[in-house]
């Protein structure tokens, strides 16, 4: 068993997908995006996915709390694809840290 750590912040993009009997899917969409902005964490609003940063479980429940909108906004399905990017302290010397890839548009998360 490793004895590394993961770190506290993490990344999380998540996508909601709401089926409604009638109405604006957009519509709903908003609905969940605005759960997201009444957070205050640091986040980027995207065309097919919201990415934000900070403590893992309470990004699962702003994650949660985003579903939760579409239904009370009349959704009667809710399809939710999550991807999680974690690390340890070590990342920071290798390839694959994120901040290689940091630009003007996701500054935010560094």
């Amino acid at each position: 068993m490793s004895n590394m750590k993961r770190e506290d912040n993490v990344m999380v993009a998540f996508q909601v997908i709401p089926r409604l009997k009638e109405g604006n899917n957009f519509e709903v969409v908003d609905k969940a995006i605005e759960v997201v902005k009444a957070s205050n964490i640091p986040h980027q609003i995207g065309a097919m996915e919201t990415t934000m940063k900070g403590e893992l479980n309470e990004l699962l429940e702003i994650v949660k709390r985003a579903e939760q909108a579409c239904y009370d906004a009349g959704a009667v399905e809710v399809i939710t694809n999550i991807k999680i990017h974690s690390k340890t302290e070590a990342a920071e010397d290798t390839f694959c840290t994120y901040h290689r890839g940091v630009t003007k548009a996701n500054h935010m998360f560094v």
